[in-house]
């Protein structure tokens, strides 16, 4: 399977004599993989993830999206069309005044044609959820409406990759759930490539693969069921699996002898219905 993010020994600093923020970084992204990129506040995790789509370039290394190196300024603007972006205030990226003119904002930056732009528009409306809301001013919308719509703009470029930078932080638990939901279903319908930022354990189980960030370095890398059963080197860069698996840990140490992987409610519950304790 193709790479469509390769990230070869990224080094980065914002001048000069400052130190380095981000540190030897290797990694890829699949076509079709969800990763998630985990880490605290200042782990660097916001700054790398915009070197997927050239809005920083490597100080040293390489980063090559979608089969270009971010470094030829000529292509960037190719380079976003394929790597969209939905970063986490949906206030600010909304910016015409009704929703289907904001979805159409990017295409009419990129030269789309009319005709097409009118199809790409409505067809991202409808597989978002937002249809009836077309001629709504964004404003009054929901925070998970709103981030549907920044969304929206983001799929209607056709984008290999979707990056999401805390884009759910902001949400409410429904708005989040909102947001999720359609990512999954996205990523098998469309086969897009998707990376999320966040420092929410929980979202990082719908991931493929996840890796961690501390200080500007990747100390972990792996299958969630690798990353979440390794209690001690989650506690280590101060973070806690969640809290279901937190659950499946403790009844493990207390003998009742859970398969290993169990990452959500609905497995957890399964395992013990099947658990017979020895009388």
């Amino acid at each position: 399977m193709a790479n469509e993010i390769t990230v070869d020994n990224l080094f980065f600093r914002y001048h000069e004599q400052s130190p380095y923020v981000l540190n030897d970084i290797s990694l890829t992204v699949k076509q079709g993989e969800w990763l998630t990129i985990l880490g605290h506040n200042g782990s660097g995790k916001s700054t790398l993830a915009k070197f997927f789509n050239a809005l920083n370039v490597p100080s040293k290394g390489d980063v090559v999206a979608c089969g270009i190196n971010t470094k030829t300024a000529d292509e960037w603007i190719n380079i976003r069309r394929n790597v969209a972006m939905v970063f986490q205030n949906p206030d600010n990226q909304i910016v015409a005044p009704t929703v289907e003119d904001d979805v159409a904002f990017g295409l009419e930056n990129a030269g789309v044609p009319y005709e097409d732009m009118r199809d790409r528009v409505y067809n991202s409306i409808n597989k978002l959820g937002l249809s009836g809301l077309e001629k709504q001013e964004p404003h009054r919308l929901s925070g998970g409406q709103k981030q549907r719509v920044a969304l929206a703009g983001a799929l209607a470029l056709r984008p290999r990759v979707l990056v999401l930078d805390e884009a759910t932080s902001m949400l409410d638990p429904t708005g989040r759930k909102e947001v999720l939901s359609i990512l999954e279903k996205l990523r098998v319908e469309e086969n897009i490539s998707i990376i999320m930022i966040t420092h929410d354990v929980t979202e990082a189980l719908l991931s493929d693969r996840i890796i961690i960030l501390a200080e500007g370095s990747i100390v972990h890398e792996g299958v969630p069921n690798q990353i979440f059963t390794d209690e001690a080197s989650l506690g280590k860069v101060g973070l806690r699996a969640p809290f279901i698996v937190q659950i499946a840990n403790e009844l493990r140490r207390h003998d009742v002898p859970l398969p290993e992987g169990v990452l959500s409610h609905e497995e957890l519950v399964s395992s013990l219905c099947k658990y017979k304790p020895i009388a």
